[in-house]
């Protein structure tokens, strides 16, 4: 055992590079991990960041290796090998102390002696493993579920990475488009500023030229009268005999002119200046040339399609979304109709199948239980699967009640009337598990898709999340006066269809998986009432909203206001 465990452990937990255990590991944009020491050895010889493995280049933020994401699952698997550490002595037999627990019985999940697995175990056909061969299927199952996560996590980064990417174009294009908004404002006010002052300085450029001109008259006449009165002034210095008093005379007449003029005209300088006064701005806003602002987007949710199933008899008795985004429903008399989320029929298939209820297969087969509890397996090509399940026979409280697929390919089977919920594998036989439902009787039941809970209708008006393995109600909602049809949406949030049935009325309400409120989808939206009342909400893959009741198919789907 202890060699098988070792191979395993070298091989899933060794870095390919020094062949150790993984010190602080990194994930490259490949998906390979290596040590960080390695990583910096390879960049130090290379100066760029080459997977040793598949030679596809990683870029390192500011050349810091330790800024790689780090691989916390393999970390983790690491720390918990070195801290066991090796074992010498495996556990002895409580009924036979000289013998080793090294058989492990996979019905009763424990380890027993070679004595109590012949004598106890293996009479009641129960299956017997080497220890260590069950120890190396457990070690590789939780390596394998370790890489998935990385690949899981890795596609997320991505989804992220890209998201990024577009959120910084969006800052970048409206940045260009506030910039390229606010020039175009700048030429309109500049264009608007020279109209305004090619007016201004016509209307006020005459009237200061005829000031200007007043200004200059008076001037010169200043001038004429300041020249005469200084010839005259000059004949108190000279004797003003024959000739000169003559001169004398005759500038002391031009002066007596110049000063028996008009004076200047006050008023018509005053009136001009009131006219340019009178000349004003008033500012009109700039409600004109308003550069906008940011806003948050308004959504609200619209119907996209209102049809009849394709057979005005058709009952609908379950709906279930693909793994390639098709909602499938169900038919009581036989069928399986299959709507794209534009709400066209892609397909019919399955005519000659009666269901009763339906689920897909992570891998795209289909689960079907029928009104006898037969449950059969499909293909994605629609071939049967040649498997049984022990399922409760209707005639013993095996009454009907919901059916759903984990993300484990785990099959749940509800009964209402016993209030029980078996487990499957997909490999049939026997329920690996048998879960009781305490005080409520399991209806429609969908599998959350990151935790061990479920969402279950029970009763008319409540919706309970479950343990996937105990049963236990963790969260639970309820709503007098309602009938409520839950399903599990985008991130593992939770939406729950109320139906006023008397008044055919829709409400449909998203949580999260707390049952804690988010937002209202739709408020009193009317129904066609059908004869029968039983209905479905289902999501697609994309976010629109699939709402069935036993004879027509609601659509809805987020636009903008």
């Amino acid at each position: 055992m202890a060699t098988s465990l070792q191979q395993a452990v070298d091989k899933n937990l060794e870095c390919p590079v020094c062949l150790s255990f993984f010190k602080d590991p990194k994930i490259l944009t490949c998906s390979h991990t290596f040590c960080k020491g390695c990583l910096e050895t390879v960049l130090e010889s290379h100066r760029k960041l080459l997977c040793p493995t598949c030679r596809e280049e990683t870029l390192v933020p500011g050349g810091d290796v330790g800024r790689l994401q780090s691989n916390i699952t393999v970390r983790s698997l690491v720390e918990d090998v070195e801290t066991q550490g090796p074992s010498n002595q495996e556990d002895k037999c409580k009924k036979h102390p000289n013998q080793d627990e090294d058989c492990f019985c996979f019905n009763c999940q424990k380890y027993v002696c070679c004595k109590c697995a012949i004598s106890e175990h293996a009479k009641d056909a129960h299956t017997i493993l080497e220890a260590g061969a069950h120890e190396k299927n457990n070690i590789e199952e939780l390596a394998s579920k370790a890489n998935a996560k990385i690949r899981n996590v890795d596609n997320y980064v991505k989804f992220v990475v890209d998201k990024r990417k577009r959120v910084h174009n969006v800052h970048e294009k409206l940045n260009d488009e506030i910039d390229d908004t606010f020039e175009e404002s700048v030429q309109k006010l500049r264009k608007i500023r020279t109209v305004l002052k090619n007016e201004v300085g016509q209307k006020l450029g005459k009237l200061e030229t005829s000031l200007g001109d007043m200004e200059e008259s008076g001037r010169k006449q200043i001038d004429e009268i300041t020249t005469a009165r200084d010839l005259v002034k000059n004949g108190l210095h000279i004797p003003l005999q024959t000739e000169a008093l003559t001169s004398h005379k005759a500038k002391c007449q031009t002066l007596e002119e110049l000063l028996s003029r008009i004076g200047p005209d006050v008023e018509l300088p005053r009136r001009t200046a009131e006219e340019g006064e009178r000349i004003g701005f008033r500012s009109l806003g700039l409600d004109g040339l308003q550069m906008g602002q940011l806003r948050q987007k308004k959504f609200k949710w619209v119907l996209r399609t209102e049809d009849p199933f394709p057979d005005g008899n058709i009952t609908m008795t379950g709906m279930a979304i693909s793994p390639n985004n098709g909602m499938a429903v169900g038919c009581r008399r036989g069928g399986i109709v299959i709507y794209s989320s534009e709400a066209i029929i892609q397909d019919t298939v399955l005519k000659s199948v009666q269901v009763n209820a339906l689920h897909f297969m992570p891998d795209g087969g289909y689960v079907i239980r029928d009104s006898k509890n037969k449950i059969v397996l499909y293909t994605e090509l629609r071939e049967q699967v040649d498997v049984t399940f022990e399922t409760i026979d209707v005639t013993k409280d095996g009454w009907l009640g919901g059916l759903t697929v984990d993300k484990d390919g785990l099959i749940f089977i509800a009964y209402n009337r016993c209030k029980k919920i078996q487990v499957f594998k997909p490999e049939g036989g026997k329920a690996i598990r048998e879960i009781k439902c305490n005080g409520f009787e399991p209806w429609q039941m969908s599998a959350m898709k990151s935790s061990q809970a479920i969402v279950v209708k029970s009763s008319f008006s409540t919706v309970h999340v479950i343990n996937d393995v105990s049963g236990a109600i963790i969260h639970s909602i309820s709503k007098d006066g309602y009938s409520s049809y839950p399903a599990v949406y985008q991130d593992s949030s939770v939406i729950i269809a109320w139906v006023r049935r008397d008044q055919g009325l829709l409400s449909i309400v998203r949580y999260t998986k707390d049952l804690k409120y988010i937002k209202t989808i739709l408020t009193d939206f009317k129904i066609i009432k059908p004869n029968r009342d039983w209905f479905y909400l289902r999501a697609f893959k994309t976010g629109e909203i699939a709402f069935c009741t036993s004879n027509r198919m609601y659509i809805f789907h987020e636009t903008w206001e």
